[in-house]
């Protein structure tokens, strides 16, 4: 298998995230980076940016929609992991008769109609993806691929864990805020002089180096981690997925203040997330840093449960029994050190 690796046009944080996947991925000796000639690569990424620019799927015009036989392991056969609907970056690969696989973040219902064209113009057989109810809902109107719920994932050696009374940062929220629970507590906590990093403008980053942003969330107490149904629900709908924030968060070992979607509910076995309390939302953040000693079990409990369970070598391990089931699992097959 061959996994298409291309760097995005404008680097943005969310970039690191695909990394850490692709990552994992090509530790596997069975999975290759997708190579091609620059000439053909260039020609095929412009003809899919003008094409999509006239408001035409480019996969059907190119011959994208074409596959590969099922299982012919002689075949070609490609992986792409997607941030967004662009298909440019994998078209010089996609428009070749293969079987052809996408994990896919942020599949909000808004895009849906937009999935349902890529993937049939250009003849995806598999389609990943992050949340579990998007993958329900596409799965229910196209059935000429198979989309697979795998959660989102995390590397946690590439995120630090500072003993707790090295926590000199009481609040930390990434992202979108949570403006309703924002408005309340963010004059208090300024007023009793507690530390509160937060996104400061719409569209700006608390953090613009990674660096700075892991060294933050170290050094963080309480985490706030809320789902996008209910911070942006004209983008996210009612669905509710865990994003990566989460498992950033206890990966780093925060304490996570906010909702737990009903999948997270699930794949951790009870809820791993501090509630909300919108009825004394700044008394609620004084008593968890007053009583922050009291929620340490809870917070091993979940990094520990990261680490074995959470990370993207898992997730790959998920996605690879399902694209080489025939096979050993790829961390059997390597050889002993």
């Amino acid at each position: 298998m061959e996994l298409i690796v291309r760097p995005p046009r404008t680097y943005h944080v969310s970039h690191d995230t695909v990394l850490e996947l692709e990552e994992a991925i090509l530790r596997d000796p069975r999975v290759a980076p997708a190579t091609t000639s620059a000439v053909f690569a260039a020609a095929a990424t412009g003809a899919t940016r003008l094409l999509r620019r006239a408001g035409v799927e480019a996969g059907s015009l190119l011959g994208g929609g074409r596959r590969g036989a099922a299982g012919n392991q002689a075949r070609r056969d490609y992986l792409a992991v997607m941030m967004g609907l662009d298909a440019a970056p994998c078209a010089p690969w996609f428009i070749r008769p293969a079987r052809k696989s996408v994990y896919l973040f942020d599949a909000w219902p808004s895009s849906h109609t937009a999935i349902r064209r890529f993937v049939e113009g250009w003849g995806v057989q598999y389609a990943f993806v992050s949340s579990s109810q998007a993958a329900e809902r596409l799965a229910a109107v196209c059935d000429r691929c198979t989309f697979i719920w795998i959660p989102e994932g995390v590397d946690p050696a590439r995120y630090q864990q500072r003993s707790y009374v090295e926590k000199a940062l009481d609040v930390l929220q990434l992202g979108r805020k949570y403006d309703a629970h924002h408005a309340l507590i963010a004059p208090a906590l300024e007023k009793m002089g507690k530390t509160y990093f937060y996104e400061r403008e719409k569209g700006t980053l608390v953090f613009a180096l990674r660096d700075d942003y892991v060294s933050a969330l170290a050094r963080t107490r309480i985490s706030i981690c809320v789902p996008s149904a209910i911070t942006h629900p004209e983008r996210a709908g009612d669905i509710q997925t865990m994003t990566v924030r989460y498992l950033q968060s206890m990966a780093s070992k925060c304490l996570v203040l906010g909702h737990a979607p009903a999948e997270m509910v699930e794949l951790f076995g009870y809820d791993p997330v501090v509630e909300i309390d919108m009825t004394d939302p700044v008394g609620q953040i004084m008593d968890l840093l007053e009583n922050f000693e009291s929620y340490v079990p809870l917070i091993e409990r979940n990094f520990e449960l990261v680490v074995s369970q959470h990370t993207w070598a898992r997730r790959w391990e998920r996605i690879a029994a399902v694209l080489f089931p025939e096979v050993t699992p790829f961390q059997r097959a390597v050889p002993p050190r």
